[in-house]
Parts: structure tokens; C-alpha cells; sequence
């Protein structure tokens, strides 16, 4: 399905059928091996939104891949991470071999909460580095774990998925220890105005990809959405990023703008409209203000 031009995937199984990979989904939980969907994926993939999470074990091989904004060469020994919601598309230039985990945030919250997954894992917040080196021990002992998990999806046993949790659960942590480790992280105490902030961040990413005219585009609009006062949210907001409650939805709506220009062919009015400008103009000097460049200038960077 195409939301605004752009390949939109709800679920892991409408993706996976799309890439060709016939691979089993254990409601909201998929494991694949690198080296069997290197056979049937396109060599090159559009640019596309999903509304689910993916990891990739990199052992080795290499891809040009850009999430977002963002714009990095993979190769052997790489921790990759995307999250809800991301526009990603690459290009691959050798076979990959190791392994790709494919969850939704529903699958996830069965057992633990589901903003607990932009709180507790840095990897998945706003402007996160896609992905981390790591050492050969370290992507032993991630291979080793994936292993595990590929082996059970071909088990037939009644309480598979909540093992599929358990493990999870486990690269998930192990993989913010890695990222910590490697790259650091703000985190903060999870009180009740870090869970604002949290329920705020996600309804932001909630207004990306979907096909509604119902978008909420004002500090005043998301504070109704979380039932507290515009001024409270903007406190809140302020107090834990040191930004305004405006600016984190000003800099969301750059990156998306950044992500379409750079892996999309869309004129700079059909972004704007795609954005909710009201007209390309607004948009050219939201952007020129934000960067120091037009829309074009950054397209041609």
C-alpha cells in the first residue's frame, strides 16, 4: 500500500510478502536468516514506512543503507536497529549473512509496557544512530542468541511466543548495554513527567504514515490528545530536553522532511502538502530556518 507515495507496510507479514521472503509470523514476531532472504530480496528497495520494529545481526557482507535521515555503509560485525514508524530504503552490495528480528510494538507490550520501548532502549528515540560496531566476541555471543531463537521458530510448542518474549527481551537489553557502551545515552528515571514525555514522543511518531486527515499538528492539540494542560506539557517537555514542547514536534517534522528529500523524488510542494503545510512556501522557510538551506540545497548536499 502507498500512503502519500511512499511503500507503507502495517504488519510484518504485508513486508515480508512484498520483499518475497517466505518466512513465518508468530503474531507480531518474526526471525529470518541474512543469507536466505539475500536470495529473494531486491537488490535495491524503494523507499518504504512500517509500522513495526526490526534489528539486524550483521556477521557479514555489505548494504547502503539509509533510515530516516540518516545515511551509513553496513558491513561485518554491525548492530542495526530501526524503529516504528522509520522511512528506510537501501541498496546492497554483497550478500549479508546473519540474522534480521522483526516485532511490533503490540507483540512487545503483552508482557512489558509499551513506551517502556522509546524509555528503556536509546537505540529507538528520535535522531538514534542506526547502528553500533561491535566486537567478533560480541556478535558471537548476539549470533549464538539468534540462533537459539531461529532454532525454536521451527519447534511446535504450545508457549512459543512467550519464549520469542524472553528472548527478545534479552538482545534488547544486551543490545543497549552494546549501545551504551559504545555510543552512551541520556536515560532518565522513569517518574510520571518521563512517562509524559514518553507518551508525547510517541504520539508524535503516531502522526507519520497513515492515512488520515486527522493529523494533530499544535502543542495545544497534542496536550488534548494526553488529557494535561499545553502548559504543563511544555514544562515537562522543557524540564527533561532542555527544548520546547514545539520544537520536539518541529524537529520530527524536519527529519521526516530530511527523509523524504533524500530518498524520495517528490517535488518540494508535494512534501510540503504531505507535511500539512499550507502551502510550499511555509514549508521552504520552515526548512531554510531550521538548517541554513532550501529544501533543494539539502536534496543536493
Amino acid at each position: 500500500m502507498k500512503i502519500d507515495d511512499i511503500y507503507t507496510f502495517s504488519t510484518i507479514k504485508d513486508y515480508l510478502n512484498f520483499i518475497n521472503y517466505d518466512k513465518a509470523v508468530f503474531n507480531g514476531f518474526s526471525i529470518g536468516i541474512l543469507e536466505e532472504s539475500a536470495k529473494v530480496i531486491p537488490q535495491k528497495m524503494p523507499p518504504y514506512r512500517k509500522h513495526f520494529y526490526k534489528i539486524m545481526v550483521i556477521l557479514s557482507g555489505e548494504i547502503d543503507m539509509k533510515n530516516n535521515s540518516e545515511e551509513q555503509h553496513l558491513d561485518t560485525n554491525t548492530l542495526f536497529f530501526s524503529g516504528e514508524g522509520h522511512i528506510q530504503s537501501w541498496e546492497s552490495i554483497t550478500p549479508l549473512s546473519g540474522f534480521v528480528i522483526f516485532f511490533t510494538s503490540d507483540f512487545y507490550s503483552t508482557v512489558h509496557k509499551k513506551n517502556k520501548l522509546h524509555s528503556d532502549f536509546p537505540f529507538f528515540t528520535q535522531n538514534a544512530s542506526m547502528s553500533i560496531s561491535v566486537s567478533n566476541e560480541e556478535s558471537a555471543h548476539l549470533k549464538g542468541i539468534c540462533e537459539s531463537i531461529s532454532n525454536l521458530a521451527e519447534q511446535d510448542i504450545e508457549n512459543k511466543e512467550d519464549i520469542f518474549r524472553s528472548y527478545l527481551n534479552i538482545i534488547l537489553l544486551e543490545a543497549k548495554n552494546l549501545y551504551v557502551k559504545k555510543i552512551g545515552t541520556n536515560a532518565i528515571i522513569q517518574d510520571s513527567d518521563t512517562r509524559i514525555l514518553n507518551r508525547y514522543n510517541v504520539l508524535i511518531e503516531e502522526q507519520y504514515g497513515k492515512d488520515t486527515e486527522k493529523v494533530l499538528k499544535s502543542v495545544q492539540e497534542f496536550a488534548n490528545a494526553l488529557a494535561i494542560h499545553p502548559t504543563h506539557l511544555n514544562y515537562v517537555v522543557k524540564s527533561l530536553t532542555g527544548k520546547t514542547a514545539l520544537q520536539i514536534i518541529h524537529d520530527r517534522k524536519l527529519m521526516e522532511a530530511k527523509s523524504l528529500l533524500l530518498q524520495t523524488l517528490k517535488s518540494v510542494s508535494e512534501i510540503a502538502y504531505n507535511l500539512h503545510f499550507d502551502n510550499p512556501t511555509h514549508f521552504i522557510r520552515f526548512v531554510k530556518r531550521k538548517t541554513g538551506k532550501t529544501p533543494l540545497q539539502l536534496r543536493n548536499t
